[in-house]
């Protein structure tokens, strides 16, 4: 959270905005549009910190219950990030070879 709330320059995106002619519907360009965009992200940033944070303490509450400790920690809070991740990549991936073979198909079907 405080990572994203350091790293993404709402002033500049909202300068940006305005210089290209964009704007958000309703706020004014300028200060008004980077304090909408600042309060929008902290909106969206904070649930996911409050979701990992929960899920870094989640095999510490384990163990409490009497889950054994090393199966507490191998499907613990960093473990199951990595095998999400992983498996979005891995769809992501898939589903990327499969819209380039489609569209090889098309580009041998137009060619002849």
């Amino acid at each position: 959270f405080f990572y994203t709330a350091i790293t993404i320059p709402t002033n500049k995106m909202a300068d940006d905005l305005k210089r290209s002619g964009g704007f958000i519907p309703g706020i004014r360009p300028g200060k008004d549009t980077a304090d909408r965009l600042d309060s929008v992200l902290s909106r969206i940033t904070f649930p996911g910190s409050l979701f990992l944070a929960a899920l870094s303490i989640l095999p510490a509450i384990v163990v409490q219950f009497g889950v054994q400790q090393s199966w507490a920690m191998f499907y613990g809070g960093t473990s199951l990030i990595i095998m999400v991740g992983v498996a979005i990549d891995t769809l992501q991936q898939i589903n990327s070879y499969l819209l380039n073979r489609h569209y090889d198909g098309l580009m041998k079907a137009g060619k002849k």
